[in-house]
């Protein structure tokens, strides 16, 4: 028999027992309790029960309460506010008639739970119920009562009744201003959050704390990064920045905002009393700006503090191994996982899934998903979209209809998978989304509005564009470059300004497109406003808006804009570096364009394909024949690139110009490939203008053999044997000529500015 001087021991070791959730104790004093026959009072019993709930093991904690000789409202209150919490949170309702069987009436405590679980289900009815039954019994001003109706309310989508439970509350208590804060965020509602935040400031004497700031960064992550410096400001005025929770919020919201510097930097100040969440925090940025190589270090200096990674961690670090397809590291974190508690995880098997996916593993990918005894929408994704980057368009929609026999309802990221990789079914992919109701779902239209400009049926795309309820950033863009695209770039930048009207704020994408259409239309007013909203907005370091920017000034013929910009831009990367040789190209100041490959070189950036392109093409321009030779001789000797036809037609145009026709023909003997027909013109054109009737009847031939001697060609040939005096053959092309068919003449257009 258990003494009854020691019940106040075994109190204690049962609450040690519950902060450790180390039900095995507690289980060990149950089988004496029982065996002893003793009842050592209900309030130890009610400890038991805290335990058991804590720990998640309701089989023993319904099991107690069976036994228990009798309940008081704390027992229930106890196993009400567990199963809110748990996996179950229904079962906690089904609690309520048994309390009225006891004749217990529910307090402010029970209240709450019964509120949290109708929140967690998203059950707004049943939390009306209650919210009924809390008026009656008088509990509608306790203020734990009142933020949990308002974080329900907020989790059911209903703010409107979330505010009018706060606003029949007083304003001197931060539990309530934090639940209607953190519905606000839930709900998308950013800007009224971050106000709530400053009336809580201004109009009372509250202070907030970790877990206000918490929702209030969220906001920010939103708004902008005004905002976020201004509350990082105010969370250092106040001595907070010293906070883990706070911190990792902080880091959290920098990354959101694409200001990694300042998210490492906030990282490291608060390193010191960091735990898991900051560095998962720090590694899950990193991750998701592709900085891999950084995130193995995080992990590293994880790993060094004796800090054990958990689920969210290992997902990020699969992420990383994915993103550098870092196979053989992924193997080791999946050896990790396994000998881990996460090995049944179904969010760390679906990261291993996505990871080997992007690695080229689709057979790994397979068995892994295969041995799943769960599986839910999202790992049903992972694996379509990694069939379908891996080119097995069928194995990707022979899965997707597996998916829906097994009965799970795929969602809007399903359908943007597999209308990026159905090529040829679009319509039929179509049909299925609008039969689960995902028509309307933006992502979706914004996947078919980019299906269509990209297939060319530009008014099918204008149509669903102003058909379209919701229009975002992404809408918007697409819609821009598609205009752009087919040369409408007068109503590119109308669709630009109705962009700017609906408050709709542009990003890198979006001022890149613009930037093409205003050096199309040589609108260099619109352009230099567009410089400076770039700069305003702080993108000027975006990777395409600094070189659309230099490419507009020099296509409306400002090229000192241009050097201007890219010498004084610390944002120099090679597609920065390409665009100014290319303006150079354009002008024909070939020993600029030359002078900037030498700057390049000495300052470590490498020349790809495309910086070749444009330095044969000014070459060209200017007759530099040797300085052209060297150039193409440079990307097969010191760089180890092949070249493309762009590059051998440049150098047949460079040849044939400075009327070395010998040495142009035999680069196009010589092409590892069939030349296109543009180089074979290109070399009749050059034969015409050096009078070179033998090389341009050996082209002819070639052409005629190749069955591509079209009208262009016909016409060069007739002009050289007039030029050379050979009327005969000069005739007879043109009678072939007649017997063809004539291609009509084309047209230019001029956009005139309105």
């Amino acid at each position: 028999m258990i003494p009854t001087p020691s019940r106040s021991l075994l109190i204690s070791a049962i609450k040690s027992s519950t902060a450790k959730k180390n039900p095995s104790f507690g289980k060990s004093i149950h089988a004496q309790i029982i065996k002893s026959g003793y009842f050592p009072g209900i309030q130890l019993f009610n400890h038991l029960l805290n335990l058991y709930c804590k720990s998640n093991d309701f089989v023993s904690a319904n099991k107690l309460v069976d036994e228990m000789p009798e309940r008081n409202l704390v027992s229930f209150a106890t196993l009400i506010s567990g199963y809110s919490r748990s996996d179950n949170p229904q079962y906690s309702l089904s609690l309520v008639p048994h309390l009225q069987e006891q004749d217990l009436s529910p307090n402010q405590f029970v209240f709450s739970s019964l509120i949290l679980a109708c929140s967690r289900l998203k059950w707004v009815d049943s939390g009306e119920q209650i919210h009924s039954q809390v008026i009656v019994s008088g509990f509608e001003s306790d203020p734990f009562v009142q933020a949990s109706l308002i974080d329900m309310y907020s989790k059911c989508y209903d703010l409107e009744s979330a505010v009018s439970v706060f606003g029949s509350s007083p304003l001197d208590d931060l539990v309530i201003f934090n639940s209607l804060i953190s519905g606000h965020v839930s709900l998308g509602s950013y800007e009224e959050a971050f106000e709530l935040f400053v009336e809580l400031l201004r109009n009372t004497d509250l202070c907030p704390t970790e877990y206000t700031f918490a929702s209030v960064i969220k906001s920010c992550s939103n708004l902008g990064i005004d905002y976020g410096e201004q509350i990082h400001a105010y969370i250092l005025k106040i001595g907070l920045e010293s906070d883990c929770f706070t911190g990792t919020s902080l880091v959290d919201m920098y990354g959101k905002l694409a200001d990694v510097e300042s998210s490492d930097k906030m990282f490291q100040a608060t390193i010191a009393v960091g735990d898991i969440a900051l560095y998962n925090s720090m590694i899950s940025v990193l991750s998701n700006n592709n900085l891999h190589e950084r995130v193995l270090e995080v992990f590293n200096e994880l790993k060094s503090e004796g800090i054990d990674p958990n689920a969210s961690t290992l997902c990020s670090l699969l992420k990383s191994c994915g993103g550098m397809k870092w196979r053989d590291l992924g193997r080791i974190v999946h050896g990790v996982v396994l000998k881990s508690e996460f090995y049944r995880d179904l969010f760390t098997n679906t990261a291993l899934i996505d990871m080997y996916m992007k690695c080229g593993c689709t057979e790994v990918s397979n068995t892994l998903f295969a041995t799943l005894t769960e599986r839910n929408t999202v790992v049903y994704n992972a694996m379509i979209h990694g069939l379908a980057q891996n080119g097995c368009f069928n194995e990707a929609l022979r899965l997707f209809i597996d998916m829906s026999r097994c009965g799970i309802e795929p969602n809007p990221a399903t359908f943007v998978v597999l209308i990026n990789s159905c090529v040829g079914v679009e319509k039929s992919v179509f049909s299925l989304v609008l039969k689960h109701g995902f028509g309307s779902d933006l992502s979706v239209q914004n996947v078919f509005l980019d299906i269509l400009v990209k297939g060319g049926v530009i008014d099918d795309a204008q149509l669903l564009f102003s058909k379209m309820k919701e229009r975002d950033v992404v809408s918007w863009t697409i819609m821009i470059s598609g205009l752009s695209q087919f040369g409408l770039h007068y109503d590119a930048l109308k669709t630009f300004k109705k962009m700017q009207l609906e408050s709709v704020f542009p990003n890198n994408f979006t001022f890149s497109c613009v930037a093409k259409a205003c050096g199309t239309l040589a609108d260099m007013e619109l352009g230099i406003c567009i410089q400076a909203s770039c700069i305003k907005h702080g993108i000027m370091d975006e990777d395409y808006t600094l070189a659309s920017l230099m490419d507009m000034y020099a296509k409306c013929g400002a090229l000192q804009h241009s050097s201007k910009l890219f010498d004084e831009s610390p944002y120099r990367n090679i597609i920065a570096w390409n665009t100014m040789i290319a303006s150079h190209a354009q002008f024909g100041n070939g020993h600029e364009a030359l002078a900037l490959l030498e700057k390049m070189e000495r300052k470590g950036l490498e020349p790809n394909q495309v910086t070749f392109t444009s330095l044969l093409s000014a070459c060209s321009r200017c007759g530099l024949v040797d300085e052209g030779i060297h150039v193409f001789e440079l990307i097969t000797g010191k760089y180890g690139l092949k070249p493309s036809m762009e590059h051998f037609a440049s150098v047949v145009d460079l040849l044939g110009r400075a009327g070395l026709l010998e040495r142009a023909k035999d680069l196009i003997d010589g092409m590892p490939y069939e030349p296109d027909t543009s180089i074979k013109m290109s070399f009749l054109a050059s034969c015409k203008m050096h009078g070179n009737v033998e090389l341009a009847e050996y082209m002819k031939n070639h052409l005629l053999k190749m069955g591509s001697l079209e009208n262009s060609g016909l016409v060069l040939m007739s002009n050289i044997y007039s030029e050379s005096g050979k009327w005969d053959d000069a005739a007879n092309v043109r009678n072939n000529m007649i017997l063809k068919g004539l291609k009509e003449p084309g047209m230019s257009w001029v956009q005139i500015k309105e």
